[in-house]
């Protein structure tokens, strides 16, 4: 417990730090917006895409040593599904082992056969993260695609198989819980363990709709999230359904031991409360995201958050990093930000994964009060 919560606040207190200061320290990239699910809570699959102007590895290969000489830490191969972009997607886990950069890489499971996984390991992947979001049972599809739960078992077998005794890499599935599957949850969090899941990270749904979208400007620009629905429904709870959710995480979390030596991450669902269930918000926390973790589209343009991919503080192909990060427009986004006045970041839970120094200590009081609960 002592350890646990002096790494926490050591964290909360270089994120603050971090932050204050405009420092960069991670970077998340989308190869491309083209997807090969069909998912039911998110609509990139439906974006039209400019795939002759997604950048290649010769003009990535600068961007990336420019990342490396800025001193960013850990980089997130991102989509769209980035293995439509196989090759590219091996070169830039490469790149990141040879000059000691942290790689993490999020899949939906679709492509992933031997050599595929023989690669991501050889090339020196750091973690995966699968997606694992339905049992094969249920009434509905979230995911879009067949086979779903058999894939993510299928990929986790191979790269347990290809990476032997070594730890690399790290095996996390990721649940995104909403009204469709949290009945399921439990039943998901066995099969995470039973798979031989290094983790299992249970998070809450983001959704975001049209009115929040229009209402929702910085410098004129409206956001463009793709967590939007596609089959016309919302996701959210009603209360009785929320308060059998909060049930459910309450029991996991008591007998998370029960499933060691996996882990259990519930980061951005602990202290969220019945309302924010049936309203689909999140509770207000300081938001590092912007200010510390570096956003680049597949052609290069730097954003300040995920969800505005037409807000460019500037594109890597014609400036540095170091020219574009904590530019006048980046700052005008992030003291909009802060001030809370950006209307779409109330159903965001991207910001509890990145917490600074008071959320930290939170974190850690909750944490003293579980163990003496237990």
């Amino acid at each position: 417990m002592f350890d646990y919560s002096i790494s926490t606040l050591k964290r909360g207190v270089k994120k603050s730090y971090y932050s204050y200061t405009y420092t960069p320290t991670d970077a998340i990239i989308f190869l491309t917006y083209r997807c090969t699910s069909q998912c039911v809570a998110c609509n990139i699959w439906q974006r039209p895409v400019n795939i002759d102007e997604e950048l290649i590895w010769e003009q990535w290969e600068p961007i990336f040593e420019n990342l490396a000489k800025n001193n960013i830490k850990n980089v997130e191969m991102f989509g769209g599904d980035a293995l439509l972009r196989k090759n590219l997607l091996i070169k830039m886990i490469q790149f990141c082992t040879d000059n000691g950069i942290g790689t993490f890489f999020p899949t939906n499971s679709s492509s992933l056969t031997e050599k595929t996984v023989q690669d991501l390991v050889g090339a020196g992947l750091g973690t995966l993260y699968l997606s694992l979001d339905e049992v094969p049972d249920m009434d509905v599809s979230i995911r879009g695609v067949k086979r779903h739960f058999e894939k993510v078992e299928k990929s986790i077998q191979l790269f347990k198989k290809v990476r032997g005794n070594s730890s690399k890499p790290r095996i996390s599935c990721i649940t995104t819980v909403s009204s469709l599957n949290y009945k399921h949850l439990e039943t998901l969090h066995r099969a995470a363990y039973e798979m031989g899941a290094d983790e299992h990270m249970i998070r809450g749904i983001s959704e975001f709709t049209n009115s929040v979208v229009n209402e929702t400007t910085v410098k004129g620009i409206h956001p463009s999230p793709y967590f939007m629905t596609t089959d016309d429904k919302s996701h959210a709870y009603t209360k009785e359904e929320a308060h059998e959710f909060q049930k459910i995480l309450q029991r996991l979390w008591k007998n998370r031991r029960n499933h060691l030596p996996m882990s259990t991450d519930m980061t951005n669902l602990r202290g969220v409360s019945q309302n924010n269930l049936v309203h689909l918000t999140y509770p207000y926390q300081m938001c590092v995201f912007a200010t510390t973790q570096v956003v680049i589209s597949p052609y290069g343009n730097v954003l300040p958050c995920l969800y505005f991919k037409n807000y460019h503080l500037g594109n890597l192909t014609k400036q540095g990093l170091s020219e574009i990060w904590g530019n006048k427009d980046h700052r005008i986004f992030c003291k909009q930000q802060q001030k809370d006045e950006i209307q779409l970041c109330k159903h965001c839970s991207i910001k509890f994964y990145h917490k600074p120094f008071l959320p930290s200590v939170m974190d850690v009081a909750r944490a003293a009060i579980d163990k003496i609960a237990n």
